[in-house]
């Protein structure tokens, strides 16, 4: 305070001096809110600040030095330095190419898709076993001498070790095998859309893990930035009071907007290891290609391609294979309540009384569960509402899929727009965030507390942008991902 009642005992004396200093301030204010950083320190104007600090020859020296740090290194000049490094510029296809091999891998070691495939293979055995039954039915049944106690033992007649063969055969069933057969052979289709639909849910997962970590990656990116920035202001201001303790709340101020930018900082490191993690889990110790561009040449897909290849979708053939499978199993349980004819073909290897060995025989039989009670009538019908509710389940997660198409394709293009609104947002937060450092550095019309806002909404912005840019890509690849055809754009296009 003693500088500044200094420079008013100077101003009585110097007034020429005061009114042109007070037109050059003027003159900068209007050009620091269009020019970039560094505009009004090039004029070679002298700031009140710089000025109320110049009536000591050690203020003077301490202000020239923050001044070359204005040049060298100014937290709040550098633009780029908010904006993550782009890479070389990748087509689509590449990125397809990546996101595949990194879906490929994960397929490759997850053991959910193998237990499905097992699955999917024992249905296949059931089927073969189902169509079994087509065939004679060959019955062996051996026993040994029969070894008898009693008072009448000895008369009884004793057929010897023995060992009689039954050929059985189904002539009529009213079609129960064959039913049989057909559900058994949807049940295998449905566990082999299952198997298919799982790989596509492994797929989905690496690269929405992969577009997080790459949002992740970039905030991360942002916030060192940020950081950076906030170490360079602290550590002027702290030359600044070394010599001018009246601005220590300054210090103060800028000291914890650097700590919250630190926190954020690791936080979003925090969230990159976390997600490291999840992509170690789906594809375990392998090398898994990560595209580095901080924005991916990757575009909502086309609505109407999208829900024309829903109906491939492996989910909606599953439920429709095991409703299939439902119905022929209804069909085989009526038929099994009515009469089946087989013929039976039989012999033995015994002797009747006299020694002689048994004949062959052969006859037709008839099996008829004539009465059960209603339990055949109950069954038929558990059958049918089992039916009738596969195919309700079928139809609902169609129409499930197809809001999630829809949901996914507008969020897609939603976010989309919202990150460009950013990305317009940010321009213009920059350049405030330039004329607010001017401001207060050179001119002294604004606080440290106004310089901090600007530069945390800039901050805000910029994350902002990333966020609602990957989480457009995460959308896009969730509409391919419902409507079953992931896998096979990535591989295709």
């Amino acid at each position: 305070m003693s500088e500044f009642r200094m420079v008013g005992a100077c101003v009585d004396a110097r007034e020429s001096r005061a009114v042109l200093r007070v037109a050059a301030s003027a003159v900068l204010l209007v050009l620091s809110m269009w020019q970039p950083a560094g505009a009004a320190h090039a004029a070679n104007t002298v700031s009140p600040r710089v000025a109320a600090a110049s009536a000591s020859t050690a203020v003077d020296a301490a202000s020239a030095a923050a001044d070359g740090h204005a040049h060298a290194s100014a937290p709040t000049h550098d633009d780029s330095a908010s904006v993550p490094a782009r890479g070389a510029s990748m087509t689509e296809r590449e990125l397809r190419q990546l996101l595949y091999a990194a879906a490929e891998a994960a397929v490759d070691v997850s053991p959910q898709v193998r237990r499905l495939y097992a699955e999917y293979q024992a249905a296949q055995s059931d089927v073969d076993q189902a169509k079994g039954a087509r065939w004679p039915q060959l019955q062996l049944n051996g026993q040994t001498r029969t070894a008898r106690f009693g008072s009448n033992a000895g008369s009884a007649y004793d057929p010897g070790n023995a060992l009689s063969v039954n050929l059985t055969t189904t002539l009529f069933d009213w079609g129960r095998t064959e039913k049989s057969i057909g559900s058994r052979r949807e049940l295998a289709s449905a566990g082999q859309e299952r198997y298919v639909a799982q790989m596509e849910d492994s797929a989905y997962q690496v690269t929405a893990t992969l577009v997080e970590l790459a949002k992740q990656r970039n905030i991360a990116t942002l916030s060192q930035r940020f950081v950076d920035r906030m170490t360079h202001l602290v550590r002027m201001l702290d030359e600044i009071v070394a010599v001018d303790r009246g601005r220590g709340s300054e210090l103060t101020q800028a000291r914890a907007r650097l700590l919250q930018a630190e926190a954020s900082r690791d936080a979003a490191l925090a969230k990159c290891r976390t997600v490291e993690l999840n992509l170690r889990k789906l594809v375990g110790e392998r090398p898994v290609p990560m595209p580095t561009d901080s924005h991916w040449p990757l575009h909502p897909g086309n609505l109407d391609r999208l829900m024309s290849a829903l109906d491939e979708n492996p989910r909606i053939r599953q439920a429709r294979a095991e409703a299939s499978a439902a119905e022929l199993n209804r069909d085989a349980v009526r038929a099994a309540s009515r009469p089946q004819l087989n013929w039976v073909v039989s012999t033995n290897t015994g002797h009747d009384a006299v020694g002689r060995r048994m004949p062959w025989q052969t006859m037709l039989t008839v099996t008829w569960n004539a009465f059960t009670g209603g339990a055949a009538t109950a069954a038929t019908d558990a059958a049918t509402f089992r039916a009738s509710a596969s195919w309700s389940q079928a139809e609902q997660m169609r129409l499930d899929l197809e809001y999630q198409v829809r949901s996914a394709e507008d969020d897609a293009h939603a976010f989309g727009e919202r990150a460009d609104q950013y990305r317009d947002l940010s321009v213009e937060s920059a350049r405030v965030r330039s004329a607010f450092f001017d401001q207060w550095y050179h001119l002294g019309r604004r606080s440290l507390l106004d310089v901090l806002i600007a530069e945390n909404d800039d901050y805000n912005n910029r994350v902002n942008e990333v966020a609602y840019r990957f989480d457009g890509y995460a959308a896009t690849l969730r509409g391919y991902a419902s409507a079953g055809m992931l896998v096979q754009w990535l591989r295709e296009g």
